[in-house]
């Protein structure tokens, strides 16, 4: 998203491309009956990536959006609806032919794009595609809320309400990234939505340190282990419930101030800053690699350490891959500046 950056809120994102690249290698390419403490990585992380990402939707809407008249602010919205869209199609269809195997073909390709084809590890993107779309239709009322701070916190628990919703009646594909479904693996934006106005308000009021946010996220956190451990199970996440919603709270406060804090120091913040700022690049880049390299060397065991590795090569050849772009459409920027200013003299 363009306009208004805070470095911290992109390394903040950093963070989260990092452990979800991570939590994608674990799943592709290690064991947990051998690796078992892999297991407590990703559900972790799990936890934490799209409520994360959710929040920082919300903080850089804020900034970019919201803070803008609704002319300037539609047509980029929609733009970036537009781009999260097209990067779950790639996603998809990369799925499809190297996880799959599938042949590229109108029968594999259609109901990707009629979204009644939901591909592995890649619904995530379409969410983030309806949940932009949402905040663009939803604009004046959430100007009003973010304007009302106590009345926005009351919505966000009231929405928590629709983790009650009744998923097994919902059976089109359309409607599994807004209001969940039990057929397939989604994240609906409607049961998340509380952690979009929560970074909206985060934004608006230039939330920092404060021990009542502390209180309320580790209350939050609380009832989570403790319906997890009374459960001896970990709570339902597809769809999720009402206890997989509030769990991460405390974790991505802590997440949200150690970037805060990370960004005193450039050497260490800056590559977390730079994942931040193309979160769809890396994230599809990083997808597109795993299904390609699952599709050759499928019986790669790695541990944790070996998967770290793998995670933070990826990244770097993700990131050396935008360079080189940059660079071109720099270089050519450049060049027809040049050709205009010959032609003018």
């Amino acid at each position: 998203m363009s306009g208004q950056r805070e470095q911290a809120i992109d390394i903040f994102k950093g963070l989260l491309v990092l452990g979800m690249v991570y939590c994608h290698s674990l799943q592709f390419f290690s064991d947990p009956l051998v690796y078992p403490n892999g297991s407590y990585w990703i559900e972790t992380i799990n936890l934490l990536t799209f409520s994360g990402f959710v929040f920082s939707f919300g903080y850089v809407s804020e900034l970019a959006y919201y803070s803008k008249p609704f002319r300037n602010a539609a047509p980029r919205m929609a733009l970036a609806a537009l781009k999260t869209l097209i990067a779950f199609y790639i996603s998809g269809l990369a799925y499809r032919l190297f996880v799959d195997g599938r042949e590229i073909g109108f029968a594999t390709i259609r109901p990707i794009l009629l979204l009644q084809d939901m591909p592995g590890w890649s619904e995530f993107l379409i969410s983030f595609s309806y949940l932009t779309v949402a905040g663009m239709m939803l604009f004046v009322p959430l100007r009003w809320l973010a304007e009302r701070k106590w009345i926005a916190i009351a919505v966000a628990v009231l929405l928590l309400a629709t983790t009650w919703l009744p998923y097994g009646a919902i059976h089109i594909s359309q409607l599994a990234p807004l209001m969940g479904t039990r057929d397939l693996a989604s994240f609906p934006i409607l049961q998340y939505f509380p952690y979009y106005l929560v970074g909206i308000l985060f934004a608006k009021y230039r939330v920092v340190w404060n021990w009542k946010v502390l209180t309320a996220a580790g209350i939050a956190t609380a009832m989570f282990v403790w319906k997890w451990l009374s459960a001896d199970a970990l709570p339902e996440r597809f769809p999720p419930s009402v206890w997989w919603i509030i769990g991460s709270a405390l974790l991505l406060y802590v997440y949200y101030l150690a970037a805060r804090g990370m960004e005193q120091y450039a050497v260490l913040s800056l590559p977390f800053a730079a994942m931040g700022r193309n979160v769809l690049w890396f994230l599809v880049m990083s997808n597109i690699l795993i299904f390609a390299l699952s599709s050759t060397h499928g019986e790669l065991m790695l541990g944790l350490l070996a998967s770290l590795i793998m995670t933070v090569a990826l990244l770097m050849i993700a990131g050396f891959a935008i360079w080189i772009i940059t660079k071109k459409r720099s270089t050519s920027i450049t060049s027809i500046s040049k050709t205009i200013e010959h032609k003018d003299r």
